[in-house]
């Protein structure tokens, strides 16, 4: 057995094993990709994880369908129940009203930062960029940047051209190194100046 072989060989186990390490409650329905890096902690509920996406120590999804090439930071909460604040009882277990299981989607290529709040039912677009500590009320536009509670658009990540170039490259259905080659081909403008440095 060649040694390229025998590598991919054991990372594949590792990547399993990884998995498997979850306890039972925290993969419930789920399916996630071998490729894709699960942190500790994770409870994933009825929930897809695409090819090469990253969740963070902690992350909760419930009925949530993530793409490639994904980031989800430690602590994002993504779906879940939602109480009924305005009927006679906010419990689940007597109010008629409380909504548990509206599927949320998150296409490829978009980072979620620590702490953000996603409702369920939403669906954020590619290339999208959650603030930490967001709450995200309201359906993300791609290549958008939300940030805030409400989380509200800060500004685009690239302009109109640019962001057709990327999504006409298809680079999150290939693999990394045919991905990265695929957007070295396109000229991105200079990172933007932080105002707080």
């Amino acid at each position: 057995m060649s040694g390229s072989v025998r590598n991919v060989l054991a990372e594949l186990y590792f990547k399993t094993l990884r998995i498997a390490r979850q306890p039972a409650y925290a993969l419930r329905g789920t399916r996630v990709a071998l490729s894709s890096r699960i942190e500790g902690g994770c409870v994933l509920v009825r929930s897809c994880v695409g090819r090469y996406t990253y969740l963070g120590a902690g992350v909760y999804l419930h009925t949530t369908t993530i793409g490639n090439y994904c980031s989800v930071a430690a602590g994002a909460r993504i779906g879940g129940m939602e109480h009924s604040w305005w009927w006679g009882s906010t419990s689940h277990r007597i109010s008629p009203h409380n909504s548990d299981g509206k599927p949320t989607l998150i296409e490829d290529d978009v980072w979620i930062g620590s702490n953000a709040l996603i409702r369920q039912g939403l669906h954020i677009g590619r290339g999208a960029v959650i603030g930490a500590g967001a709450v995200v009320l309201r359906n993300v536009p791609p290549y958008t940047i939300v940030a805030g509670v409400p989380a509200r658009p800060i500004r685009k990540r690239f302009p109109d051209e640019i962001a057709e170039r990327v999504v006409a490259s298809r680079f999150w259905e290939r693999r990394p190194r045919e991905a990265r080659a695929l957007l070295e081909g396109i000229t991105f403008p200079p990172r933007p100046e932080d105002p707080d440095r």
